[in-house]
């Protein structure tokens, strides 16, 4: 049994994932787009808290979740768009596509700043940024904000690589 491509886009907080995801949507034909984050409901999942540092035991099981859902539209016929996390050096398989969001690390610090997160979780998110800036490429730029834009230059790049 085949599964359909898969294209991870991978970005570290505050580069505009969420922003992106609606674009995305709205631009796909025949492409399924998820977000890691859109399974939780202020942090947390069925009520257990995941997004935050003290739930790193449990995200191998939410990521191994997330590997079942996708590996079932997959199966279905259709490319899936996961836009994730900056993943680990050891994550990255060659059955991915994978590509990167990255912005200014002043813009990063401006856009969550005004989530008002604190120095050390600013801190962290530009540790990410920089991890992803040596693992992934291509890169795809959020600074102008244009989303749509945006998502019809990742668009184009999965249409290119089938």
């Amino acid at each position: 049994m085949g599964l359909e491509r898969l294209y991870v886009v991978a970005g570290a907080p505050g580069v505009g994932k969420t922003t992106l995801l609606p674009a995305l949507v709205a631009e796909a034909d025949g492409e399924v787009v998820f977000d890691t984050d859109e399974l939780l409901e202020d942090g947390s999942l069925i009520g257990v808290p995941i997004a935050t540092m003290e739930a790193a035991p449990i995200w191998p099981a939410y990521n191994r979740m997330w590997e079942r859902i996708i590996n079932a539209v997959r199966r279905a016929g259709h490319p899936v768009i996961f836009l994730s996390a900056v993943p680990d050096e050891d994550e990255l398989t060659a059955d991915v596509h994978w590509a990167g969001l990255d912005c200014a690390d002043a813009l990063r610090r401006t856009r969550l700043e005004a989530r008002g997160w604190v120095e050390e979780e600013i801190e962290d998110a530009m540790v990410d940024a920089k991890a992803l800036r040596s693992l992934i490429a291509p890169r795809f730029d959020t600074d102008d904000q244009d989303a749509s834009a945006l998502a019809r230059r990742i668009l184009q790049w999965v249409r290119k690589n089938p």
